[in-house]
């Protein structure tokens, strides 16, 4: 990171979101704070009464104060004020924090004051990569936060946690040490081959590069789990028409997201619900339901129903009671099933008389897995929760020390590292030349580098800090 190009200014921001709230926290760091603070707080009662300006408190103490606007004298608000010190602050800089109420109009006013004493508006993600820059966090750890504050169930904030206390980070560390100690004999081979250049110091460096990607390809399959946290596992609800689709979305959601009919074709496009099931973030899907129809629309949202059976992590084939044989035998043309679950629906109002003849044609197909509830009396309901679960556990085998990989850019660099890494050895074990290999190997930790950031470009960093919120 070229630290010529960084406007070193003091930089301000709101952390807290746009809109109407009791408390608004505004954020002040940068080299020269303490001389804008200042300048527009007033303090009216802090712990140690010597204190009288906002440059003598001590770090990690704070104060009740009157924010002003210095042109004039005006009040603005009344506010407290924390004053974290470097190099003991999120940034590395000093910073302020200032806790304000949380009008729209107050916060405007309080980042103007600040801007035309001095400061300048903070970009996307600024406060946290200057963290990076200044050694706080690796880029690994800052991409994290991002995480923790999108998480929206247990499970992700618990995986994004892992990373911000830098679990990944160690992990990668390990492998690099281990495979910089295989280009350290690769170099004596190299400088000294009448003495190092023997079987077993060959074998050492392939022992070390397979010990890498037995890692990396663990990592690498956390990714499954590590995308439906992310992105969320979609659910695809399907079967034919009125076999209560609608009503089991109503039921997840817990309250009327779709429209329920006894007409045939009520729903004639996809409807979304963003849910969390057993801590696992879901988006459930209500599809139109398949059958031949000359209904133009209806035939556009059955195309659109199949699209999403092909994109779900996992399907719930609904089967209701008076369905027939031959229309399951011809939806399950679409069904795939390693990810398809048949459910038998509306319990309440009795068993399907062919259940026995749909049981055996759909495990034909390959779908053992059969589950039999009533929305609308709720029975068995915890069992889709259980194979919602079961679908989570299953993605991406077993998970390397509980780190879950959750960014596509990390999967993508680990993919590439384990790749190099596997050329290395075939070039050691050909007899290639242990040159090549190096070459590899450096190549293979440039990527590793590229997660934690030691090897992250100018523009790749202004990229990924680009997305974050401003403020934070």
């Amino acid at each position: 990171m070229d630290l010529c190009e960084l406007d070193n200014r003091p930089f301000c921001a709101c952390s807290t979101p746009s809109g109407t709230a009791g408390i608004a926290v505004i954020r002040l760091s940068g080299e020269g704070s303490s001389l804008i603070a200042d300048k527009c707080i007033k303090i009216v009662r802090a712990y140690d009464e010597s204190v009288k300006v906002c440059s003598q408190m001590p770090g990690y103490t704070a104060c009740y104060a009157r924010f002003e606007d210095p042109a004039d004298g005006r009040l603005i608000d009344n506010v407290i004020v924390m004053h974290f010190v470097a190099p003991h602050s999120y940034t590395g800089d000093e910073m302020f924090e200032i806790s304000c109420h949380g009008g729209s109009a107050v916060k405007q006013e309080i980042l103007s004051v600040l801007e035309s004493n001095g400061a300048r508006p903070a970009g996307r993600g600024e406060f946290t990569k200057r963290a990076f820059i200044n050694g706080k966090l690796d880029l690994a750890e800052a991409e994290a936060v991002m995480d923790v504050i999108n998480a929206d169930s247990a499970r992700a904030l618990d995986a994004a946690n892992s990373q911000i206390h830098g679990d990944l980070s160690s992990k990668l560390d390990m492998y690099e040490k281990k495979l910089y100690e295989a280009l350290a004999l690769i170099e004596m081979i190299v400088e000294f081959p009448e003495h190092d250049d023997t079987p077993e110091n060959t074998d050492k460096i392939t022992e070390i590069c397979r010990k890498a990607v037995s890692g990396l390809d663990s990592l690498i399959r956390s990714y499954s789990k590590g995308r439906m946290l992310t992105e969320r596992m979609k659910i695809v609800l399907c079967g034919k028409p009125n076999s209560g689709k609608s009503t089991l979305l109503n039921a997840i959601a817990g309250f009327d997201r779709a429209i329920v009919t006894d007409t045939p074709g009520t729903t004639r496009d996809t409807l979304e619900l963003q849910a969390d099931i057993a801590s696992i973030p879901v988006t459930v899907v209500d599809t139109a339901g398949l059958r031949d129809t000359s209904d133009e629309i209806e035939e556009m949202g059955i195309r659109r129903a199949v699209t999403a059976l092909s994109e779900a992590d996992l399907v719930f084939y609904l089967i209701a009671p008076d369905e027939d044989v031959s229309s399951v035998e011809e939806n399950l043309r679409d069904m795939d099933p390693n990810k398809t679950k048949a459910v038998f629906t509306k319990s309440d109002e009795g068993d399907n008389p062919h259940k026995k003849e749909i049981e055996e044609l759909i495990r034909a197909h390959g779908i053992n897995d059969f589950v039999e509830i009533s929305a609308k009396s709720g029975l068995n309901m915890d069992l889709l929760e259980q194979e919602v679960k079961k679908t989570y556990e299953a993605a991406g085998g077993l998970l390397a020390e509980n780190i879950l990989i959750m960014s596509k850019r990390h999967a993508d660099a680990l993919t590439s590292a384990s790749d190099k890494l596997n050329s290395a050895i075939e070039a050691v074990e050909g007899g290639l030349g242990v040159d090549i290999a190096s070459s590899v190997i450096r190549s293979a930790l440039d990527d590793l580098g590229a997660i934690t950031g030691k090897t992250v470009s100018a523009e790749l960093a202004d990229t990924i800090f680009s997305r974050f919120c401003i403020g934070k």
